[in-house]
């Protein structure tokens, strides 16, 4: 063989190898990274039970399958249905012997990722699917409070099949599993960051949980200036959140939420954080702010109190009140929780909201009857709301459309409901019934009442 041929033939064998080099490194690049792979088993383990217990998914599978619809608000905000199906997180605890000095439950996924819960919110505390969470807004409207009413109580599951995003249990499938699902303790809390995806440990700890720091304001109190607007704080203020009252009522994860937008978001949400995040006010008059830090995987925080006192004002215990002599202009807006009357700004617990099960519009009876020179008053035993005015007496309960103005019956047809830990009441029914006119604009979303 001649040497040129020998040469041609050892070349023409290394561009085949580097040949093949190439096609490889070019398909490692356009191949997509692998996907996070679903855990194929399940270790419960821990100081708090009795016996380690490890599942297989097809032990799992074996087992007695629930299926439940979850409402989830996430820390962005928003909202979102999910549909899981799977075990009982109490029945695998059954069988794994769980004690009562365990305290803590802590999650963790195949790639570390752990969530901390304490017992009593995750097995002792009641959650719920809260099928009207997004009443009075969209998805993306998290940090509207929706309606509580028509909740239905779910529990924990470990899910082996779940859609998110979705209220189709036909979109089900097995990415995420295994997967920690649960409801809502309040129509509010944020409880998607407590999805974990991909689980394969279950921890029972008999640690002693750690409680929350209690909230801080800026002013702290003391005599302000009418107007001032007060910020409230905490360490975190991520998953840690805080919750607030101004009526002098103790504040509870029912009560208004302050940092809807976890401090993660926060560069990402610089055009909406002051909205959102909101700070109370404008103060115009003596006002005492009572607040609390409320989270997963530690206890609730000392509730904390701020006073403030404004020149020339008068204590702000139980509301606007209408004088009487003289126009009377009240301004609301759905989904917002400010109100004026007659210009003077006022901070709502809770936001005026539009019922989808009625087509109606829904107010704080207290705020807006208090407005009107009524006075308000709430038996707790019979759920019954009372408002008096001159020369007439409204009674009605919770969840009935039976109402009686000054002892005669009448019907209406949207039922009070509490939310937020906050009754509210048919707003053209309540106005017109004390001597007021109603109107609203579509656009603006803006109720105005005047008399």
């Amino acid at each position: 063989m001649a040497p040129n041929d020998r040469y041609l033939r050892s070349y023409g064998f290394l561009f085949t190898i580097l040949g093949w080099l190439l096609l490889v490194g070019m398909l490692n690049l356009v191949s997509p990274a692998p996907a996070l792979a679903a855990s194929d088993t399940l270790e419960i383990t821990g100081d708090g039970v009795k016996s380690q217990v490890t599942f297989t998914l097809k032990q799992l599978e074996g087992m007695e399958q629930h299926q439940f619809m979850y409402s989830c608000i996430n820390t962005w905000p928003t909202k979102r249905w999910c549909v899981g199906k799977g075990v009982l997180l109490r029945d695998l605890f059954d069988i794994a012997g769980i004690t009562g000095e365990a305290k803590l439950i802590r999650f963790s996924s195949v790639d570390g990722y752990t969530v901390t819960l304490t017992v009593k919110e995750l097995l002792e505390d009641k959650r719920y699917l809260f099928p009207n969470f997004k009443a009075g807004g969209s998805d993306s409207d998290g940090h509207l409070p929706g309606a509580p009413s028509g909740k239905l109580e779910v529990a924990p599951i470990i899910s082996l099949q779940s859609v998110e995003g979705s209220d189709n249990p036909s979109y089900m499938n097995d990415l995420n599993s295994l997967q920690l699902m649960l409801g809502q303790r309040a129509v509010t809390e944020q409880t998607g960051n407590l999805f974990i995806k991909n689980l394969n440990k279950i921890e029972a700890l008999t640690i002693e949980p750690k409680k929350w720091d209690a909230p801080q304001a800026n002013p702290d109190g003391g005599p302000v200036p009418a107007g001032t607007m007060v910020a409230l704080s905490n360490i975190q203020s991520d998953d840690d959140k805080i919750y607030y009252t101004t009526d002098g009522s103790i504040p509870d994860i029912n009560s208004p939420m302050y940092n809807w937008v976890a401090s993660r978001w926060w560069a990402a949400r610089a055009d909406v954080l002051g909205a959102i995040n909101r700070p109370i006010g404008p103060i115009n008059k003596n006002t005492t702010i009572k607040a609390v830090t409320i989270g997963p995987g530690k206890l609730d925080s000392d509730v904390a109190t701020f006073n403030f006192q404004v020149a020339g004002a008068v204590a702000d215990d139980t509301g606007p009140v209408g004088k009487g002599g003289g126009p009377l202009l009240i301004k609301l807006t759905v989904g917002l929780t400010e109100a004026s009357v007659n210009g003077v700004i006022f901070p709502l617990e809770a936001a005026p909201y539009i019922s989808a099960q009625a087509g109606r519009t829904l107010v704080p009876v207290r705020f807006v009857s208090e407005a009107l020179g009524a006075g308000v008053g709430w038996k707790p035993e019979t759920r019954q709301v009372t408002i008096s005015a001159k020369g007439k007496e409204i009674v009605l309960h919770i969840g009935s459309s039976k109402v009686w103005v000054n002892g005669l019956q009448q019907a209406i047809d949207c039922a009070p409901v509490i939310v937020s830990g906050r009754t509210f009441v048919p707003l053209r029914f309540i106005s017109e019934t004390l001597g007021a006119a109603v109107g609203y604009e579509v656009a603006t979303r803006q109720i105005t009442i005047t008399r």
